[in-house]
């Protein structure tokens, strides 16, 4: 038997790689290539679009190794990784033997920390995962200093969360496409680009993997064929980005704002996860949003059951009242859990030149572009504003005199 060894040092590279299995894809593969002349052992793996390398050196191998390349299950070589890194164990690397049968007949073998044996039959290597390595050879790279490739990925953070992001070096500005919409800035004083630099969110994640995990002072960088390839000369990583053209050719949209209002966040969410327990409500999916010049009301209702609750306006901006249209389900989708510290959250309604409108979410890390978006629609309907006002009217009734307005205003001064 001849083994193979993870060292403890790829440990970080490896949860990178098994982290992007997807389970989806099925017949999901890892593959080897060893190469006693390069000095390596490459491990290929993760999604069909966004494939990684880890170069082991070959030194302090088992030097019995012959060169070879084959692909194994990768569910499997996920689970057995996670069960040798886990934190109350002494591993010092992941082992793997390699047991050759025969010429067309070899397998991998690990063993678990409980003793359980995990073994996988070699297939031919994945052609996928060779043609990856090969592309490599044929990119042209840019190249940028870890020194000063950090600052450019500590701005982008800031702008989280994000679709793209964009540093133009020549222009000396940025440009940032969030909820779907893009704005452009001047770059910091003080941030001198080495590069142009174009990422998504996916993008950016892997330069800050890399960054913290290269143990060279450069990384080489290409954009090609919509996507991203990044490597430190030892580890390569790509991601897809499909969607760049869209972002190229994106215009920025002009909104007017109709609303604007600070609410409490919890009763926001509160009243949200209330309303996914309701089978007629949640049925019904559409949820009604009311304005009036002193306050908000949010409101779920069936063909048998209403639910409605004020959401504790701050500084509300509303000309006259107005009620809109929400669809549940977008709603849910918005993410609210761990978006702010504050108690409270700016809340605008926004209208384009066509009319269409959406109702943004903003926190107090950026009060002028908002973190989220949906639809919503102006609902003039009278019944719809009479029912609303009935409900409000028993509100008030039950909770006259008390006060709800109870939202922290720090980091709002400009909502």
């Amino acid at each position: 038997m001849k083994n193979i060894l993870i060292n403890k040092q790829y440990y970080p590279h490896i949860i990178n790689m098994i982290n992007a299995i997807n389970k989806k894809e099925r017949a999901s593969l890892i593959t080897f290539i060893i190469d006693k002349a390069a000095n390596t052992i490459c491990v290929i793996g993760g999604k069909r679009d966004a494939l990684r390398i880890i170069k082991l050196p070959f030194k302090g191998q088992d030097p019995t190794l012959q060169d070879g390349k084959w692909s194994i299950d990768a569910d499997m070589f996920k689970y057995y990784c996670q069960d040798c890194l886990k934190p109350n164990t002494d591993n010092k690397e992941i082992i793997l033997e390699l047991d050759e049968q025969s010429k067309n007949d070899s397998y991998v073998i690990g063993y678990a920390n409980d003793h359980a044996v995990r073994r996988w039959q070699c297939i031919a290597a994945c052609e996928e995962h060779l043609e990856y390595v090969a592309s490599l050879t044929h990119k042209t790279f840019q190249i940028v200093t870890i020194s000063a490739l950090q600052p450019m990925l500590e701005v982008a953070n800031s702008h989280r969360p994000l679709e793209f992001f964009k540093i133009d070096k020549a222009l000396h500005e940025i440009t940032v496409q969030r909820d779907n919409d893009i704005s452009t800035m001047a770059l910091p004083m003080g941030l001198i680009p080495e590069i142009d630099l174009v990422a998504n969110q996916d993008g950016l994640d892997i330069l800050k993997h890399t960054c913290q995990h290269t143990q060279s002072d450069t990384l080489m960088i290409n954009i090609d064929n919509e996507q991203l390839t990044v490597t430190d000369g030892q580890h390569s990583q790509s991601c897809s980005l499909a969607s760049l053209p869209e972002f190229y050719n994106k215009v920025k949209i002009n909104y007017t704002t109709e609303v604007k209002c600070v609410v409490d966040i919890y009763t926001l969410k509160s009243e949200i996860e209330a309303y996914t327990r309701v089978n007629q409500i949640k049925h019904n999916n559409i949820s009604l949003l009311y304005f009036t010049q002193n306050d908000v009301y949010i409101s779920g209702f069936g063909f048998t059951v209403d639910s409605f609750q004020n959401l504790s306006a701050l500084d509300i901006t509303a000309k006259h009242p107005l009620l809109y249209n929400i669809n549940l389900r977008q709603l849910l989708k918005v993410r609210i859990k761990n978006i702010t510290n504050m108690k409270g959250m700016t809340l605008r309604t926004l209208k384009t030149a066509d009319g269409s409108r959406k109702l943004a979410f903003y926190n107090e890390h950026d009060p002028k572009r908002p973190y989220a978006s949906i639809p919503i629609e102006l609902n003039t309907n009278n019944n719809d504003l009479m029912a609303m006002q009935t409900l409000m009217a028993i509100y008030n009734k039950q909770n006259q005199g008390d006060s709800c307005k109870q939202a922290d205003l720090l980091g709002y001064d400009d909502i």
